[in-house]
């Protein structure tokens, strides 16, 4: 299996046109669709299977809805013209306590789906310059402007949705 590098590994370019902004939203709201379809049909003793490293698949797909109140907290940030955009907790506590391997994946799934309209919806209003704003990423130590902080969630949305495909697989596979 093809392995997946750590997040914090990632480099980033960043440089779309403001006219890709659409394109970026639209990822951002086909990210549930794309959970949903990841889930269909299988058991949830495969989405709750432990990889012998990381999270589960459901433990992936609950991260992307823990991170609702910072994106929105990120978006609000932007448009209130902030220097600095908040620090994401690092550890991902809200993830580690949350027990996602206990709730339905469908319930997870439709969290998911809810929050992120609301965050896609608040987007769809923006201005051509909220979407040009800039503040600091504090992981990242630099500039970013509004549209490349949505690229950088949508990324963040693909890297965890190819992490719980890879936990699945994992957690289907035959014990040896």
């Amino acid at each position: 299996m093809m392995r997946l590098s750590a997040w914090t590994e990632r480099t980033w370019t960043f440089g779309l046109p403001i006219e890709s902004f659409p394109i970026v939203v639209d990822r951002l709201r086909g990210t549930p669709v794309r959970a949903a379809d990841l889930i269909a049909g299988v058991s949830d003793a495969v989405l709750r299977g432990q990889p012998e490293r990381g999270w589960t698949a459901k433990q992936h797909l609950g991260h992307l809805d823990d991170l609702h109140e910072l994106d929105e907290r990120r978006l609000n940030e932007f448009i209130g013209r902030a220097a600095v955009l908040t620090a994401a907790d690092m550890t991902n506590r809200r993830t580690m306590e949350a027990d996602h391997n206990a709730t339905p994946a469908d319930t997870i799934v439709r969290r998911l789906r809810t929050r992120r309209l609301e965050l896609v919806e608040r987007m769809e209003a923006l201005t051509d310059a909220d979407i040009a704003t800039v503040a600091a990423h504090p992981r990242l130590g630099r500039p970013m402007r509004l549209i490349d902080w949505a690229y950088f969630v949508a990324e963040h949305d693909d890297h965890h949705l190819a992490a719980a495909r890879q936990a699945m697989r994992v957690a289907a596979a035959p014990k040896m």
